[in-house]
């Protein structure tokens, strides 16, 4: 149930729940007018604020209904969808998980992996970024690449993905293609809104052809190329001596319009990553959401049901009738029959 169909539905029965509060105050004003003596002594009025009772007690029980239908209903379905509208900026992360990734030559000291080095970055990243106006999108990229997860909020799964997982058996044995890879993971992220992406690559480099590299999309704010693994001290996998390429990873930055930093020893730096921990421009103004308004509703509406009473009870009537059992005392008739004799 979206967010239209939960307030249509608190209408219809907040709506419902007035018409009968309203008959009930009519037949309660009759009795009234027929006891009015009774209940407000000789004069047969209450006094002048009481007038408004009966509208605030059928207010009050159709906003008890409204928000009570809005809480129930509101399940999380809805609460999702809440959230991903107010996200206000995305993180497309794409993460080399090739098997060059597990040479040890990364970090100050040349003792870590290229992927601990690159789960450090991305956590690094995403702990500058605001959790609650933030979506992560992840793919991994070996041959080609692989979506993980889209539009997702929960940090400790992305950093999972990251972290301990030997992503790379998930794909057939051959060569890292990042060309492809990067065409494929743009067309994960074209259809979210304009320049509200900051497009984060992971990697320890490739050979990147002339040609064949698909323009971004307009979603993209901020392109990111990060390599991982030493730059001066290679190793050897499968034949081929393996380091982080920084001269095509520099120039592939270039042809996409952004940035490329060389993470094996350093994070990245706050000024690259501008948009992503950017205040939300949204953020100085109140902002109060459906199922919080509803709680306001329901509070408010619970306290006029219930004090209603006790100020009609004190301050509904200026008569006070006398206590039952009260009377004046009696005299003696030999008392009213007496002659003072001077």
């Amino acid at each position: 149930m979206n967010r239209e169909e939960i307030i249509q539905l608190a209408l219809w029965a907040a709506f419902g729940a007035g018409a009968v509060a309203l008959l009930g105050e009519w037949l309660h004003a009759r009795r009234a007018r027929r006891l009015a003596a009774l209940a407000f002594g000789p004069a047969a009025n209450a006094r002048w604020w009481t007038r408004i009772v009966a509208p605030l007690r059928v207010v009050a029980l159709a906003g008890v209904i409204w928000a009570l239908t809005v809480l129930i209903a509101f399940e999380g379905s809805s609460r999702l969808q809440d959230r991903n509208a107010a996200a206000t900026r995305h993180l497309m992360v794409l993460l080399d998980v090739s098997p060059s990734m597990e040479t040890k030559d990364a970090g100050e000291g040349g003792n870590q992996t290229r992927r601990d080095r690159a789960a450090n970055i991305l956590r690094s990243v995403m702990e500058r970024a605001n959790s609650e106006q933030t979506k992560v999108t992840m793919a991994a990229f070996y041959s080609d690449a692989m979506l993980l997860v889209k539009e997702c909020s929960d940090r400790e799964l992305i950093w999972n993905f990251a972290d301990n997982l030997p992503l790379h058996i998930a794909f057939r044995p051959g060569k890292t293609s990042l060309l492809k890879s990067l065409n494929t993971a743009q067309g994960y992220i074209k259809d979210l809104p304009r320049k509200s992406v900051t497009f984060l690559v992971l990697t320890d480099g490739d050979t990147v052809p002339g040609t064949g590299l698909n323009p971004l999309p307009s979603a993209v704010a901020d392109t990111l190329i990060v390599g991982v693994g030493s730059a001066t001290r290679g190793s050897f996998l499968d034949g081929h001596l393996t380091r982080q390429d920084n001269a095509q990873l520099s120039q592939l930055a270039r042809r996409l319009g952004g940035h490329y930093h060389d993470g094996n020893v350093k994070h990245v730096p706050n000024g690259v990553l501008r948009h992503l921990i950017a205040p939300d421009e949204r953020s100085d103004r109140f902002q109060i959401g459906l199922r919080t308004l509803a709680i306001i509703i329901l509070a408010t509406s619970v306290a006029v049901i219930c004090l209603l009473p006790l100020l009609l009870e004190f301050f509904g009537s200026g008569w006070k009738p006398s206590p039952m059992g009260a009377r004046e005392p009696a005299r003696s008739p030999a008392t009213n029959n007496v002659e003072v004799v001077a």
